[in-house]
C-alpha cells in the first residue's frame, strides 16, 4: 500500500465511500454504527448470497483487493433510492479529507458495483466501516449495467451515512481519493462495453452532489500524475467535461491558494 493510501486508510473506510455491506463491523475511528434489526437479519441471511454495494473507492478493484483478495469481480449497477455526495469524513485528532457518503432518498439514483461477500469476507470489509448505518436495497432497485436483465438472486446492503458534514479547509476534498474512485469507474467502462453506453464514469460525477473547494492535488507528482496514477489524463478530462473548466481550475495544490 502506498503512503498516499496508509494516510487516507482510516478514510479508505469513507473512501469506500460508502460500502454496501451486510453486517456489523469496525474499524479504528472511534465511531459506531446503529446496531439494529437489519444488522441482525443480515447476520442470519445465507452467506452465500449476500452482496455489497460500493458507491465510492469500492468501485476500484485495487481498494477491494485491499480489504479481500476474492472480491476482484465485481458488476456495474445503478441503484433507484440513493443518493450521494461530498459529506462524510472520519473524526480524528488532525485534518483530514472529506469523503463520499450516502443516504437514502427515493428521488435520486446512484451508479457503483455489487460484489459478492461470504460471512468472513463480510466482517473483513465491516472492520474497515464504522459510523455508518446499515441499509437494505431492495433488488428491484437495481438495474444491472453489464448486459442483464436483472440482478442475481441475493440480499443487497449498503452502509449509509450518519449525518451530512460538507467540505471545509480542515476537510477538503482530496484529488488522491477522487483518483480512486474515478478510476474504478474507468475500469468499470473498460470491462463491461455496456456500462460506457450507460456513461458509467460521467454518472459517477452528474450522481453525485457537492463538488466543491477547498479541493487540495495532493498527487505524488502533480505535474507528471501519471507516474503514479496511470488514468490521470483521463480523470482530468472528466472533472473538466463533468464540473467545468472553472472546478477543474480551482484545484489547488498543498500549501497554495485555490
Amino acid at each position: 500500500m502506498t503512503a498516499m493510501k496508509c494516510e487516507a486508510e482510516v478514510g479508505r473506510r469513507r473512501i469506500l465511500g460508502g460500502i454496501a455491506i451486510l453486517g456489523l463491523g469496525s474499524a479504528a475511528t472511534g465511531c459506531s454504527f446503529r446496531q439494529g434489526s437489519e444488522e441482525a437479519e443480515a447476520r442470519e441471511s445465507d452467506s452465500s448470497s449476500q452482496y455489497i454495494f460500493g458507491y465510492g473507492s469500492l468501485i476500484q478493484k485495487e481498494s477491494r483487493e485491499e480489504t479481500w483478495p476474492k472480491a476482484s469481480k465485481a458488476f456495474p449497477v445503478s441503484v433507484k433510492g440513493i443518493t450521494r455526495g461530498w459529506y462524510d469524513r472520519v473524526d480524528t485528532v488532525s485534518w483530514g479529507p472529506t469523503y463520499l457518503g450516502a443516504f437514502p432518498d427515493r428521488a435520486s439514483t446512484c451508479n457503483g458495483v455489487i460484489f459478492q461477500a461470504a460471512h468472513g469476507e463480510l466482517k473483513e470489509f465491516a472492520d474497515r466501516e464504522k459510523g455508518y448505518k446499515l441499509i437494505r436495497i431492495p433488488p428491484v432497485d437495481i438495474t444491472m449495467l453489464d448486459g442483464r436483465s436483472a440482478p442475481p438472486s441475493g440480499t443487497f446492503w449498503y452502509f449509509g451515512s450518519a449525518s451530512r458534514r460538507y467540505v471545509s479547509q480542515e476537510f477538503p476534498i482530496v484529488q488522491s481519493y477522487v483518483d480512486v474512485c474515478v478510476s474504478g469507474c474507468l475500469e468499470v467502462e473498460d470491462e463491461y462495453p455496456t456500462s460506457r453506453t450507460a456513461k458509467f464514469a460521467q454518472n459517477f460525477f452528474t450522481g453525485t452532489t457537492d463538488w466543491k473547494t477547498p479541493w487540495i492535488n495532493d498527487r505524488i507528482y502533480p505535474w507528471r500524475p501519471f507516474v503514479h496514477v496511470p488514468q490521470a489524463n483521463r480523470i482530468d478530462t472528466l472533472i473538466r467535461d463533468q464540473l467545468g473548466e472553472e472546478m477543474f481550475r480551482s484545484i489547488s495544490l498543498p500549501g497554495a491558494g485555490t
